[in-house]
């Protein structure tokens, strides 16, 4: 009876205590996450090589065009025609003809190709933007993937430990004749089950991890750390700041809007291919041994051919290009509105189910305490633990949704980027 007492107790100052969360050890916060994902992203490392490609542009177009080398050589096909004491190929019996020259480009043309790949840069690294922000994104969802389920098992955890510190009561109970053999069996039936998803679990921890550590580029193996409340609790702004923000900050608009400087410098070049581009040289002209000089220049003369087409085509792909910005800023602002009621929607839930959980801790020491000082019934604790557990999950679930919606409103204003 000692022994007994002594455990109640024990169990009851501990179960009264509740369920907290513990600290793990030091881990990557969600903020080190996406800093790691910056820097070190497989993925991004891919995609940056874009930037590159679209900056060789730049080369190719302050390159200038390369003079031409022409050669022709003629001989006589009829020998009656050789002078006396020649051959086939002489220099009395053949013509040769040696032109240099060089198309002429004008520096409107080549500084208009240069404009155009330097804004296509531009654009490639507002494009690298957005793949970064959809990187960031999938970075800071599995991280909560991996949150959750290591919340999951700190949960299932305590819930272990409540079952176990009842089973060895109930035993010692049962020993001194004041626990039934079918408590013991149906409390030993409650901790195998909570065993058994706790291996699971485990396992589906450490996938995550890994899924994690590849996502943000890490060679070793991932810890979490603590997540703080003011982690998620920083965001101050209003509906119409966080508009404000999003124009400023959202790399698919900047992106979209980027295109018009690209139709515009498009449109001056294909202005600048409608005039037509001389090309002039020297001749060297050796006939039967009379050599000849001159200078050569060709002109295309724009009759038929003034670029209508391409030219027509850039300034419909400028209207275009409008009509796109209108429709990225309406589409979201509209994602912003939607991400923002989305979030207060679940902070709102949270609020609620915060005292939800509180209840059904008070609840479960209550029905503990009744029920090793014989008040109540294996059944009615058993049924306590598990509503205790599943409110747990319940909780956590709606804490995730919370934070996930939090996560959504910053990726849709572009804030993600910032959040490092």
């Amino acid at each position: 009876m000692k022994n007994i007492l002594f455990i109640f107790f024990l169990w009851c100052s501990c179960g009264m205590m509740g369920y907290t969360q513990p600290s793990p050890a030091k881990g990557i916060s969600l903020a080190d996450a996406l800093a790691l994902a910056s820097d070190n992203s497989p993925f991004l490392k891919v995609e940056a090589h874009g930037v590159k490609l679209a900056e060789s542009d730049i080369t190719s177009a302050h390159l200038r065009p390369n003079p031409v080398l022409n050669n022709q050589t003629l001989f006589s096909a009829n020998s009656q025609f050789y002078p006396d004491n020649t051959r086939f190929g002489g220099r009395s019996n053949r013509q040769v003809w040696y032109q240099l020259t060089k198309p002429i480009q004008s520096s409107a043309l080549r500084q208009s190709r240069i404009e155009l790949a330097k804004q296509g840069v531009t654009l490639a690294s507002e494009q690298l933007g957005e793949i970064k922000r959809g990187i960031l994104y999938d970075v800071a969802n599995q991280w909560l993937n991996a949150w959750s389920v290591g919340v999951h098992i700190d949960v299932l955890k305590a819930a272990i430990s409540n079952v176990d510190s009842l089973l060895i009561i109930n035993r010692l109970r049962l020993k001194n004749q004041f626990a039934t053999g079918t408590e013991v069996t149906r409390t030993q039936l409650l901790y195998d089950q909570y065993s058994v998803r706790l291996k699971n679990l485990e396992k589906d921890y450490q996938n995550e991890l890994k899924q994690l550590a590849f996502l943000v580029g890490s060679d070793t193996p991932v810890t979490l750390a603590a997540i703080e409340n003011d982690d998620w609790q920083s965001l101050t702004q209003s509906l119409p700041a966080l508009v404000e923000a999003t124009n400023r900050l959202r790399p698919d608009l900047k992106a979209t809007q980027q295109q018009q400087h690209v139709a515009d410098a498009n449109i001056n070049l294909q202005k600048a291919l409608a005039k037509p581009i001389p090309e002039v040289g020297l001749i060297y002209n050796p006939q039967n041994k009379a050599p000849y000089f001159g200078f050569y220049g060709t002109l295309p003369l724009p009759i038929f051919s003034r670029n209508q087409g391409e030219i027509q085509k850039a300034n419909v792909r400028k209207e275009q290009v409008k009509q796109a910005i209108l429709t990225a800023q309406t589409q979201i602002n509209t994602e912003v509105q939607i991400a923002y009621e989305s979030y207060l929607t679940q902070k709102q839930n949270l609020t609620r189910w915060s005292d939800i959980n509180k209840q059904s801790e008070s609840v479960l020491n209550t029905v503990r305490y009744a029920y090793l000082r014989g008040g109540t019934t294996i059944v009615d604790f058993l049924e306590a633990q598990r509503a205790w557990y599943d409110t747990q999950i319940a909780y956590n679930d709606v804490l995730l949704e919370y934070r996930r919606s939090y996560v959504e409103l910053l990726y849709s204003t572009g804030l993600i980027m910032e959040k490092k």
